[in-house]
């Protein structure tokens, strides 16, 4: 991971920390925010972030999971949810961009999302939405009703 990544992620951290999320557009926009901070060479790889909610809906944490490359990074449901249990989170929103600026979810996606959805469940961490976003677009599995 590059530095100036890290530094973005710790700051992003503090700065978001309490906004309350009601609708994916929110979500969205703390998203967008913080890769518009990358520096430009990033863009072209795959960011999986979590954002830990609290009971109100208000960030907790965002958690930046891992960082692939152009057509992929690694998700599996104990480093997703590792930080929101160590932080005792309500609730996440799993996302991740695409770099090839098409938002629709791929297989991979669909049962990632599946996969999350039921292991949240047994740990009492609800998913309750996974955003799939590029620069100016997303796609919220809650909004399309897919969760």
């Amino acid at each position: 991971m590059h530095r100036n990544t890290l530094a973005v992620m710790l700051i992003e951290h503090t700065r978001f920390k309490n906004i309350k999320i009601i609708k994916a557009d929110d979500a969205f926009e703390v998203l967008k925010s913080i890769r518009k901070n990358l520096e430009p060479f990033e863009h072209d790889k795959e960011y999986l972030y979590t954002i830990g909610l609290t009971r109100r809906n208000t960030i907790k944490y965002i958690d930046l999971v891992s960082i692939g490359c152009l057509t992929g990074t690694v998700a599996e449901p104990r480093e997703i949810f590792r930080m929101a249990i160590h932080k005792a989170a309500s609730s996440i929103i799993l996302s991740h961009n695409h770099p090839s600026g098409n938002v629709e979810p791929s297989n991979v996606d669909i049962r990632l999302t599946k996969k999350i959805k039921e292991s949240g469940r047994i740990l009492n961490i609800e998913l309750i939405d996974h955003i799939i976003f590029c620069n100016e677009e997303f796609y919220s599995f809650a909004n399309e009703g897919s969760l």
